[in-house]
């Protein structure tokens, strides 16, 4: 005759039996089972605790079945069942509930130099009901956030072995030093578009190709003034997307290059190469804009650049997490944000609420933002001014997606920006590069 199958009842009494320390032959008298079938299958069933692990890694996915003592949140479910929530996330959990009856039988073991000697074991002849909350939870890996992590945890490791190279350049001292700008906000790395599409070829090489030339007129108009500090605002959707599955942060598809390990480090690469260059000219602060399309991806590589510059006495990264941020230089205050974020009509309120000391020194006042991929809203005018304060959008580098090139948003010319600053004069200067990848 076959043995019946185990049901999941069946399991949970043995384990909960096994785990309060009856043995596997009184185990099997509570079940009906023998003592072997009861070993083989404690044995055999992957547990941990009161659990029942079964991954499936070809779909990064696993299935836990256990018995809980109380309903739970997410956290403390994970936790209880011993599961790293850095690498896992629940996508799903069905709790039950039934009654196990067992025998009212306790025992008590002599034992002597971890070996027992004796036992005894109280039968009251009463079978007991006890409520038994079962929970089956579906989790799923973080394989993305594993994989940043993972290209974070290398990155830094790098720069700490390139770091030390770095040396306090002795600048030429400057009488009248003036702060230079760089922009080059938007850039939407990893963006591909065919020829065929669009009438124009982009994808990630041809996008750092026209961005190192862009960056290269710009510190080439900085020879023409006494620049004592620059200023290299990064982010503003730096990258087109936020992570493997080619979405942004708020979920959105976009057409990019699959290759995101790729894209990310020439996205790296080139920005370290623009702050050394610019290094070299003086003393660099780069503030991380956060973006709507990248923000999670943007942070790790601004954690990966504060880490490789380090201990480079010339060069600060201003890696917080708030969404504004801020520069003074004089009578000039300038801030940055990417403009998707607040209504830009509250900009020059919330400058002069956010930074008060700020603002009353200044008398040049300005926001530079992003996100709107050309020189206005309005396009006919390249700033709008309100009461004490320039609000300036600039321009993009990024050639029209295919969703954009459809739809006509042609924008106007793709162009990185710089600003000249004087302390006491506010802004004397401005240069434009443009870099058309098309």
């Amino acid at each position: 005759m076959k043995t019946p199958d185990w049901t999941d009842p069946e399991l949970a009494i043995a384990q909960k039996m096994r785990d309060e320390g009856y043995d596997f032959d009184e185990i099997g008298d509570e079940l009906g089972r023998t003592r072997e079938a009861v070993r083989i299958k404690l044995g055999r069933s992957n547990t941990v605790g009161r659990r029942a692990f079964t991954e499936n890694r070809s779909g990064n996915s696993a299935e836990i079945s256990a018995t809980v003592p109380r309903i739970m949140g997410d956290d403390d479910l994970l936790k209880y069942l011993g599961v790293n929530g850095d690498d896992w996330k629940i996508t799903r959990v069905i709790y039950g509930e039934r009654e196990v009856y067992r025998k009212d039988r306790s025992v008590k073991w002599d034992v002597k130099d971890g070996v027992v000697t004796s036992g005894k074991v109280r039968d009251s002849g009463k079978i007991l009901v006890e409520p038994l909350i079962s929970v089956k939870v579906f989790i799923e890996k973080r394989i993305h956030e594993i994989a940043a992590r993972s290209d974070v945890n290398e990155f830094i490791e790098k720069a700490k072995k390139h770091a030390p190279k770095y040396k306090k350049i002795k600048y030429k001292k400057i009488k009248e030093p003036v702060l230079y700008e760089v922009e080059m906000p938007d850039l939407q790395l990893g963006r591909v578009v065919m020829e065929s599409e669009a009438g124009y070829e982009l994808n990630p090489d041809v996008a750092v190709k026209a961005a190192r030339k862009s960056m290269e007129i710009l510190l080439g108009y900085a020879s023409f003034f006494p620049v004592g500090q620059i200023v290299f605002p990064i982010g503003h959707d730096f990258f087109d997307s936020n992570n493997a599955d080619n979405k942004t942060v708020h979920g959105t598809l976009q057409r990019d290059d699959p290759r995101w390990q790729r894209t990310y480090k020439l996205g790296k690469d080139l920005l370290i190469e623009s702050i050394e260059n610019m290094s070299a000219i003086a003393p660099v602060h780069v503030p991380v804009i956060v973006g709507n399309h990248d923000e999670e991806r943007m942070f790790y590589l601004g954690d990966s650049l504060a880490s490789w510059f380090n201990r480079n006495p010339n060069v600060t990264i201003d890696n917080r997490e708030n969404k504004r941020k801020y520069y003074a230089f004089g009578k000039c205050l300038i801030g940055f944000t990417h403009g998707y974020f607040e209504p830009l009509k509250s900009l020059p309120h919330l400058m002069a609420v956010e930074e008060k000391q700020l603002w009353a020194n200044s008398t040049f006042r300005e926001w530079h933002v992003g996100d709107k991929h050309h020189k206005d809203v309005t396009v006919t005018q390249p700033a709008k001014e309100y009461p004490g304060t320039v609000v300036r959008i600039i321009r993009s580098i990024a050639s029209p997606s295919v969703w954009e090139h459809d739809k006509g948003f042609k924008g106007s010319i793709k162009a990185t920006e710089s600003f000249v600053w004087h302390k006491e004069k506010g802004m004397i200067a401005q240069f434009t590069a443009p870099a058309d990848m098309q």
